[in-house]
């Protein structure tokens, strides 16, 4: 059970991407049920917060190394001394990860 509320889109959204994952060849190839389970299974991932911002750096005009000083010490600003961590991804060298540490903590409620 997901503690998320499902996406809300709006129709015309739901209706393009909907028509991508129920397209003839998909239906034909996996079945009108997998293809609902695949949609849905979007949908579900879509409601979810990213767990990292990325940053991908144009090394024709800044090095990777000089862009990261540069978000650390915007971080430091805007987040008063809280120590974010800026991490290069490890396959794309060009790709910086700032892990999101933000409200995540849910309380469930549970009703009689």
């Amino acid at each position: 059970m997901s503690v998320f509320p499902k996406i809300s889109l709006r129709l015309e959204v739901e209706k393009y991407l909907k028509e991508g994952f129920m397209n003839k060849e998909i239906v034909s190839a996996f079945g009108k049920q997998a293809a609902e389970r695949k949609f849905e299974t979007l949908l579900n991932h879509l409601s979810h917060p990213p767990s990292f911002t990325t940053v991908r750096v144009n090394t024709h005009l800044a090095s990777v190394q000089h862009v990261k000083d540069l978000l650390f010490d915007e971080l430091q600003k805007q987040f008063n001394g809280l120590n974010v961590p800026i991490l290069q991804h490890p396959d794309l060298q060009d790709v910086l990860l700032i892990p999101v540490i933000g409200p995540r903590f849910v309380t469930i409620i549970f009703s009689n």
